[in-house]
């Protein structure tokens, strides 16, 4: 009878000792440690109850940050920019595939009104022009004003480029020519 009661009460302590354990365990999952290797307290519970309302914070910011870019990204799709599906957005693609950004490729009435405009005026137009071509050009097929811009910029480097070829080509031959 003794051994009995013996058992029963270490059974008993053993349970006790589990659930001790358990809770301790419990709370040290659930408090964030605030104390460094060697016992020394590094911030106290204010600080810790602080710093989490400051994540939680920031937790909202990049979740809105995240909601004005696809807003934004969506905005250029429709303007004909095709940022594709950055955020692997399973309901739309299938999967969770990051796409590329489709390039655009002018058609040749486009390229033609481009070359005419870029020749008259010779460099890179101001913001309202760029609207103005933009709406003009989105006659002949999708286009947006990014791409518009970046044209100009392409064409305006390229003929610089092609200035730059001749120049050096004269100075080597008249160097030869000298020598």
């Amino acid at each position: 009878m003794e051994t009995q009661c013996r058992r029963i009460e270490n059974r008993f302590l053993s349970k006790v000792r589990m659930e001790g354990q358990r809770r301790v365990l419990a709370m040290k999952l659930e408090r964030p440690r605030t104390q460094n290797q060697d016992g020394f307290c590094v911030m106290t519970e204010d600080q810790v109850e602080q710093l989490r309302k400051q994540i939680a914070v920031y937790a909202v910011i990049c979740e809105q940050l995240v909601d004005t870019h696809k807003a934004f990204t969506a905005q250029q799709d429709l303007a004909g920019m095709k940022m594709g599906n950055v955020y692997g957005d399973s309901m739309a693609f299938g999967g969770n595939k990051v796409t590329a950004r489709q390039r655009w490729t002018p058609s040749n009435t486009q390229l033609e009104i481009l070359e005419r405009i870029y020749n008259e005026a010779n460099g890179t137009p101001g913001k309202q022009r760029v609207k103005e071509i933009t709406k003009e050009l989105s006659q002949h097929g999708q286009v947006a004003e990014t791409n518009v811009y970046n044209w100009f910029q392409n064409r305006r480097a390229r003929s610089k480029r092609k200035q730059s070829v001749p120049t050096r080509i004269n100075t080597e031959s008249d160097c030869i020519s000298q020598g």
